[in-house]
């Protein structure tokens, strides 16, 4: 499946309203009734923006970008239900990973103590726990 990354922020967001459709969709099935009060609280948050998983102009996954001097901090990793175990994540996180590197930034991966798929699929793609605060990093 070609997954490409797109920067879903709110500026992106407002010239393409299906990826915000798509966000709250992707957001709900974990979230319920407060997915679209997440996606909004987060757009609007400075340094921060979805990094979707873009496949026939619809989002099948996304991840929270916080962006700092020296790294990305990712939270909230979800693929839709519809399209899990196909890769999408998995590409997301890879891409992302390039990106980051073209920027000299590495990636730290927040938030996956509840998130087992989350947390074996990291391992997987060789990221490893430093700590709580530090999240999952690459190597």
């Amino acid at each position: 499946m070609p997954v490409f990354l797109v920067k879903a922020d709110s500026k992106a967001v407002e010239e393409q309203p299906a990826w915000l459709v798509d966000l709250n969709k992707i957001y709900t099935e974990v979230l319920d009734a407060s997915a679209p009060a997440f996606v909004a609280k987060a757009l609007t948050q400075p340094n921060s923006w979805f990094a979707g998983g873009l496949f026939n102009d619809h989002l099948l996954g996304a991840v929270l970008v916080t962006e700092e001097a020296n790294c990305w901090k990712l939270t909230d990793l979800r693929v839709r239900k519809v399209t899990q175990r196909r890769g999408v994540a998995t590409r997301l996180l890879n891409l992302l990973a390039l990106e980051a590197s073209k920027t000299n930034r590495s990636l730290r991966i927040m938030d996956l103590e509840a998130n087992a798929p989350a947390q074996a699929l990291v391992a997987k793609l060789g990221y490893t726990e430093k700590s709580t605060a530090e999240g999952w990093v690459l190597g």
